[in-house]
């Protein structure tokens, strides 16, 4: 399975996405209970092909669901929202059930199913997505409880990984706004094989990873060429990805980034559904092993040369009367979850960085009091 039959089957999983499109996501911040309520109506419609199980249930006491899809014996995890605010693949994984029921007699679906055991958890964060915050509602971030084991939700995770003992496993994310390495191209995905050691080692499970994850960046070089980038794989003892790999769970994790004009991510969205599923394909047919570490080791590393909003050409006035041309960046984000005040983080010569959003300041005069680094800046009053 080469490079280019995993195009064809991109491609024919892409085809007819409209038709499973779940449709009630129109926003990347909804409520636990909008999810509950679509998992069981897609669920009810997938009867002969997904069941559907509540295994626990977070701090709060929010159902915390897991769909299992197939039969074949090669056992594959797939956990989302882990962090509450982090909803691109959550979405995804709701689209990918749709096309699993609507395409079930078809290939790649057939052999997915046949060869495959997949297990979803779409919301493992039900409290911090209820709040759209990326902690739990214990104020703990989950990804850095792999192994005090402080929040219910991470004592699930683990629980879950020991009793399933998948072979695959897909850790689902979205990143801070990055770019392309040094570039000011927006980085719409990321991707990473955990280290499950600080020397970064690779053994047999990190390898089976990296073959996944160049199987991954070729499905994204079809669609996004020059906009994949790789994930800092630095250890963190606490994280569940290095964990997973640790454990023997050959896992990868995919970061879910930015593209310029679309705030919703619909576009990021679909790419993780082309992409997970090509994956679970190559998984069940053994393909992912025919890509090299290359595609995925060579991969430029995320960048910080963008901003969510920047404000070219104003002039600052200073106390004393002089003036300073000047740019002016504006951020939404601490992390990857939205602040509801934009915050001003830097001014200056910025024509090296991009802005997801770039308004022209016509030499607009801005007192330089206004201007205060860290704190609130709001800049559509002004401009």
């Amino acid at each position: 399975m080469g490079t280019q039959t995993v195009i064809r089957t991109s491609r024919e999983i892409l085809r007819h996405y409209e038709s499973y499109r779940a449709g009630v996501f129109t926003q990347r911040r909804f409520s636990p209970e909008t999810l509950y309520k679509t998992l069981d109506e897609t669920v009810n419609n997938t009867a002969s092909v997904c069941s559907m199980c509540m295994p626990g249930r977070s701090f709060e006491g929010r159902p915390i669901n897991m769909v299992c899809a197939g039969t074949g014996k090669i056992r594959v995890l797939l956990w989302s929202q882990m962090h509450g605010d982090e909803s691109t693949a959550t979405m995804a994984i709701v689209d990918i059930l749709n096309y699993i029921s609507k395409d079930r007699d078809e290939n790649p679906v057939k052999q997915i199913l046949s060869e495959l055991t997949l297990w979803f958890i779409p919301m493992l964060n039900p409290d911090g997505a209820f709040r759209f915050q990326r902690r739990t509602a214990q104020g703990i971030d989950m990804n850095r409880d792999a192994l005090a084991l402080c929040t219910p939700e991470a004592k699930l995770l683990k629980q879950l990984r020991d009793e399933i003992a998948p072979e695959f496993g897909f850790n689902l994310h979205d990143q801070e706004l990055s770019t392309v390495g040094t570039s000011k191209e927006l980085a719409a995905m990321g991707l990473l094989a955990p280290a499950f050691n600080p020397d970064k080692s690779d053994n047999e499970v990190r390898l089976r990873a990296k073959h996944l994850a160049s199987c991954f960046a070729a499905v994204m070089k079809e669609y996004i060429p020059g906009k994949v980038t790789r994930y800092d794989d630095a250890f963190e003892p606490r994280a569940f990805g290095d964990n997973m790999q640790k454990w023997g769970t050959s896992t990868l994790l995919i970061e879910s980034g930015h593209a310029l004009n679309d705030p919703e991510k619909s576009s990021i969205r679909k790419l993780n559904v082309a992409g997970i599923l090509t994956c679970c394909h190559a998984i069940a047919s053994g393909g992912y092993r025919s890509f090299g570490r290359s595609a995925y080791e060579d991969l430029p590393p995320n960048g910080k040369k963008a901003y969510d909003v920047i404000i070219r050409n104003v002039l600052i006035e200073h106390p004393g009367g002089e003036r300073t041309a000047s740019d002016i960046a504006v951020s939404y984000q601490v992390d990857t979850h939205s602040e509801s005040t934009p915050l001003l983080v830097d001014v200056g010569d910025l024509h090296t960085f991009i802005g997801v959003e770039e308004v022209e300041g016509k030499a607009k005069h801005i007192l330089q009091s206004m201007l205060q680094i860290g704190k609130p800046f709001r800049w559509e009053e002004l401009f």
